[in-house]
Order: structure tokens, then C-alpha cells, then sequence
């Protein structure tokens, strides 16, 4: 049963720059490391002065469990969260010190689960979308090979892509858990060179495809086109969306995405997260005219998905890629 995020003061542990444009930071939180899953998230906010006035969402790179003491009360556990500095938030990020408290709130969202009877669990990450795969490449890992009760057993496999080779994490935390990542560059300075989804396909190409998953988790682009190639091979696949978010609990909508909504009543009206039908509060009657021809075109039905609330884990067939 999903657990009620928790706020709490974090401390940081460690604080470290791992390439030139990300950082890792490890913060001492037993509290929510108890009931964190891979895919899950948390929302920073740096002090009490609320400047910036929101709180940042962070996806665990890396989560160090937390064990109950015989007396009562929680050992030592934590979690890790890879960022980018993209704007003022992050960039007062880097002038963490260990030591240091921060506000947090979580775990929240829903994060990765396992697909129902298959082998091969393919794992695809995309730049900073890297670093929210390592947990559950981690847990997969600590499955491979076994086999209970008639269960078939798993190999895990997994695809990095980036830019160049400064945009590509975890390559040695995955060797660690014994496994081999296939690696694409744009540039080529790292692995092969082109996009990780030509990996992907080639994967999909080359081996049977049966009885496998993928997970993945990067730019949006890149997403799409993994649930493109996923569709056309007919493989279960899990997506985990990054997207701006202002509350982290499902209040503010300010994350929806557009969610398939397939057999509603082609003139019902349809949710949207702000002003309207297709968020405009000035021409609410443009935006309903609009939406209407869309459906009467016969594209698909849709609604607003809170990524925060319902993901930001969905099955990519779910997502209305545009």
C-alpha cells in the first residue's frame, strides 16, 4: 500500500560534481528512503526563505535503504538525486555543503513495476533521464537469474545515450551491479555514434523480442520515439516523464499531460488544466471549437494527466505524443 509522503530536513552526506554539467547529491533522509521505489520523486525547497518560492522535483538516482533498530527508531538510510544546472534553483544547488539541512517532501508519484512474465528488461536512458534508472537497474540486478516458484528467470539489459560523453551517466554504477551498458553519442566521443533509440532498434532487430519490457526515461523526444518503436514491436514499455511541477502533490496541474481516453462520448467535454478546453482563458470558445474538430477528425480521445499524482511512471501507450 502506497505510503503518505512525508516532509521532513534532509541532511546532506556528500555533494560531488560527476561530469561538467552534473552533480550528485547524497542526502541523509531514513524517513523517506524507508518507503522510496525507483521512479518516485522527491520536491526540494533549499531554506526557510523560499527564494526560489517553489520547490524543485528530483528523481532518485540512487536510494540506500533505511532498516528499523531493535529499539525502535530508523538506522542511518538515504537516497541519492542527479541534477543539471538549468536555472536559479539549481545553481544555488552547487553551493551545498555537507552538513547542511534541506526541506523535502516525499517520496511521491508512481514509480517503475515490474511486467507480468517476462525475461529481458530493457533499459533505456537518455542524458540527465539516466540517473532515474540506476535505482531499478539496481533491484532488477538483485533479481537476475533467479528463478522461484516457476518464475522465469530475468536478464537485464541496458542502452545510454547523450550528446557526447560528458552527457552520459552512470556507466561505472552500472558495472558494478555486473552488467554492460551499450552506449550511443551523438557526437561519437562515447560508444556508437547516433541516437540510443537506433540502439534500441537494433536491439529489438537483431534478438527475439519476445518476453520483453523496456523502461525508459529522457528528453521527450527521444521518449516518443521510444513508444514508437516499442508500438511497432509490440513490447510493454514504461516511460518516466520529467516535466515542470509547482506542487508535486496534484494540486496546481501545472504537469498535466495529455493522457489517452479512448470510448468517452465524442461530445463530452474533456478536462483541462487551466482556462478552458485547451488552456486559453481568453478564447474559451476558439479552444472548445478546437477541440471538438479534433475529435470529429477522429484523432484520439484525451484527458489531462497529472504527471506528479499519476505517473510521472505511465505506460507509453497511455501518452498522447505530440
Amino acid at each position: 500500500m502506497k505510503k503518505d509522503p512525508k516532509e521532513i530536513k534532509g541532511k546532506i552526506v556528500d555533494h560531488r560534481r560527476v561530469t561538467p554539467e552534473y552533480y550528485v547529491l547524497k542526502i541523509q533522509a531514513p524517513e523517506i528512503a524507508l518507503s522510496a521505489r525507483p521512479g518516485q520523486f522527491i520536491m526540494v525547497r533549499l531554506d526557510d526563505l523560499h527564494d526560489p518560492l517553489l520547490r524543485r522535483p528530483f528523481s532518485f538516482s540512487r536510494i540506500l535503504p533505511s532498516k528499523k533498530k531493535p529499539g525502535g527508531g530508523l538506522a542511518e538510510g538515504g537516497f541519492e538525486v542527479c541534477y543539471q544546472v538549468v536555472g536559479r534553483g539549481t545553481a544555488r544547488m552547487t553551493r551545498l555543503r555537507k552538513g547542511e539541512r534541506v526541506d523535502i517532501l516525499g517520496p511521491l508519484g508512481r514509480g517503475f513495476w515490474r511486467e507480468e512474465g517476462v525475461e529481458r528488461q530493457l533499459l533505456i536512458g537518455g542524458g540527465i533521464g539516466i540517473a532515474p534508472l540506476l535505482p531499478w537497474a539496481e533491484e532488477l540486478a538483485g533479481k537476475k537469474g533467479s528463478a522461484k516458484g516457476g518464475a522465469k528467470e530475468i536478464r537485464v539489459e541496458i542502452l545510454l545515450g547523450g550528446k557526447n560523453s560528458d552527457r552520459v551517466l552512470g556507466v561505472r554504477e552500472i558495472k558494478k551491479l555486473g552488467l554492460e551498458p551499450q552506449i550511443a553519442t551523438e557526437d561519437g566521443s562515447l560508444g556508437l555514434p547516433g541516437m540510443v533509440t537506433d540502439l534500441l532498434e537494433r536491439e529489438l532487430l537483431s534478438k527475439s523480442h519476445k518476453s520483453t519490457a523496456i523502461y525508459a526515461c529522457g528528453p521527450m523526444p527521444m521518449l516518443a520515439r521510444v513508444a514508437q518503436v516499442a508500438e511497432q514491436f509490440d513490447v510493454p514499455c514504461q516511460v518516466l516523464l520529467e516535466s515542470r511541477m509547482a506542487c508535486g502533490v496534484g494540486a496546481c496541474l501545472g504537469c498535466a499531460v495529455k493522457i489517452r481516453a479512448e470510448g468517452k462520448d465524442q461530445m463530452e467535454p474533456t478536462s483541462a488544466p487551466q482556462g478552458g478546453l485547451c488552456g486559453s482563458e481568453e478564447e474559451p470558445e476558439k479552444s472548445l471549437r478546437e477541440e471538438m474538430a479534433v475529435r470529429i477528425s477522429g484523432a484520439p480521445f484525451f484527458r489531462y494527466g497529472r504527471v506528479c499524482k499519476e505517473g510521472p511512471v505511465f505506460r507509453a501507450q497511455e501518452i498522447l505524443w505530440e
